[in-house]
């Protein structure tokens, strides 16, 4: 494959992309469709401790989808900025695994038809894992500080886990709350990928070839390594771009958000129109027209 075609397609997708989520997942609160999924959750009759749920908690929920989706643009913004005249061989690489896994974890919490309590379960899960994962690295550290504020935030977790007379959580980095546990790295990428990969590819293994690159073992580094030529005609190795790598890497961070986006449109019942004419768009970038 053509390198300059690789970087003129991609870049093009990945701006329209770009023009795309800046208008389809950047508001500041989503406002779900008649009839939507997200309607009959902001209108929910589950009650707590205090009363009534409200919609603060699934809007909750959504703003942390927003803020993972805003995320993964911001990757591939970077993706684009990396695509340049000299274009680096392992930087796009570890871009992409991170949009890919900031992704699937949106797959997850917005999965279509699993209604509010558990929605707002896997919302209080990743957000319970994260604090615990903060005050744990800070520790490590001897950051005072940072414990500290890690400790604030897994409080008011708990407290919003008790005020919504929701089960209490076990101990872990990971817990599960009332069976809503959050998937590892590796496990929702490859749950995300299966439907949008060919029979045959194993989701696992796409995403374990972009972790071998990301944790620089020696494997996934000699996949940047061609045979050549040096200028004294000695047979050599040297560090490459592969065209065919860089494409599937910028396609399978692109795929990623489509994806998750998919699952939100879902669940927001938003009209059809824009997300159709992204679609179509990319599909004429990538066939040529």
């Amino acid at each position: 494959m053509d390198h300059q075609v690789v970087i003129t397609q991609n870049r093009e997708a990945l701006e329209a992309t770009l023009a795309f989520g800046e208008r389809g997942v950047r508001e500041p609160a989503w406002t779900p469709g008649a009839a939507s999924q997200a309607e009959a959750e902001l209108a929910n009759s589950e009650t707590g401790l205090n009363g009534p749920w409200g919609n603060r908690p699934p809007r909750t929920a959504y703003a942390a989808a927003n803020l993972m989706m805003d995320a993964v643009l911001d990757d591939l913004g970077a993706l684009r900025q990396l695509l340049g005249d000299r274009v680096p061989v392992i930087g796009p690489t570890v871009v992409a695994r991170s949009a890919v896994e900031i992704a699937s974890t949106v797959w997850w919490l917005m999965e279509p038809g699993i209604g509010v309590r558990r929605r707002v379960c896997r919302e209080l899960a990743l957000s319970l894992k994260s604090a615990r994962r903060a005050k744990q690295v800070a520790q490590n550290m001897q950051a005072s500080r940072a414990v500290t504020d890690a400790l604030q935030q897994e409080s008011r977790v708990l407290q919003r886990i008790t005020d919504l007379d929701v089960q209490q959580p076990g101990p872990g980095y990971s817990p599960a709350i009332e069976g809503e546990q959050a998937p590892s790295a590796t496990a929702g990428t490859a749950r995300m990928l299966k439907a949008a990969l060919p029979a045959n590819a194993s989701a696992e293994s796409v995403y374990r070839v972009y972790s071998t690159v990301t944790h620089g073992e020696l494997y996934g580094l000699m996949n940047f390594m061609a045979p050549g030529v040096s200028s004294t005609g000695q047979s050599m190795l040297h560090w490459h771009s592969d065209p065919d790598v860089l494409d599937s890497t910028v396609q399978m961070a692109i795929v990623a958000f489509r994806e998750a986006y998919r699952r939100i449109h879902q669940v927001m019942g938003w009209g059809k129109l824009e997300r159709d004419l992204w679609e179509i768009r990319l599909g004429k970038i990538f066939s040529g027209a």
